[in-house]
């Protein structure tokens, strides 16, 4: 029962913190969606300005055939490329890009780090003053998720692969420790518990009755000798007045 109950409190406190956290960033980016409101990389809307207009207008970025300005979610594949010439070097299997950058790395996938050679293929691009010794991650650490499972499927386990619980009653015990311990056995009487009591009862109300007859018969039977002695006088009295 112990162990039952304490595993039954375990899975509500851990759900309870999942669902804590996600209506938390539910709220974050339903709320900057809503707003519409700018990236700070200008990867959702191109910002310009009309000749001779001191306006700036905001023009939505498309990313396939996604607009960021109905979808926050749009996305495309992440690639390497030349900014003047758009000589494309590499797509980043697993990476994508969009709208808002929270967006479209929940959509990721970590696939790219669990293999080495797309690391290796990385490297050349990477900004660094010396080279880096990458190595992928270790694919047979994974438990729960996959090297596929996207960005989102891990936060919304709040980034844990699995809980780790330790129950042990003794320090239970010795925390709460009880004073008194009480229970209560619900059965059904059997025959013998029920003729037994019946018996019980009835020999207590022959007692009862053997303490109590007696005097209620006395006392009926001094009320009646009371009454013919009170009427004899009255007879007397009233023969003697007439005689």
């Amino acid at each position: 029962m112990f162990q039952v109950q304490t595993e039954s409190l375990i899975s509500d406190l851990t759900q309870a913190m999942i669902n804590d956290f996600t209506l938390s960033f539910s709220t974050i980016r339903k709320t900057t969606q809503s707003n519409a409101l700018l990236n700070g990389q200008l990867t959702n809307y191109a910002l310009y300005q009309l000749s001779g207009s001191i306006y700036t207008n905001a023009a939505p970025y498309e990313y396939g055939d996604c607009s960021c300005g109905s979808s926050a979610t749009c996305i495309s594949q992440s690639r390497i490329m030349d900014y003047y010439s758009g000589t494309i070097y590499l797509y980043v299997p697993g990476i994508y890009i969009g709208c808002y950058i929270i967006e479209s790395l929940l959509q990721s996938d970590l696939r790219c780090f669990y293999n080495q050679s797309c690391i290796d293929e990385l490297q050349p691009f990477l900004a660094s003053s010396s080279q880096m010794n990458v190595s992928a991650l270790d694919k047979s650490l994974l438990v729960q998720f996959m090297e596929n499972s996207t960005i989102q499927e891990v936060m919304d386990e709040l980034m844990i692969e699995t809980w780790n619980s330790s129950i042990m009653y003794e320090r239970y015990y010795n925390e709460c420790q009880p004073s008194e311990c009480s229970y209560t056995v619900d059965t059904k009487n059997s025959a013998i518990y029920i003729i037994t009591t019946l018996i019980g009862l009835v020999g207590g109300l022959i007692t009862v009755l053997k303490l109590t007859v007696p005097r209620i018969v006395k006392s009926v039977r001094r009320k009646k000798q009371l009454t013919i002695l009170h009427i004899g006088k009255i007879w007397k009295q009233f023969l003697h007045c007439y005689l």
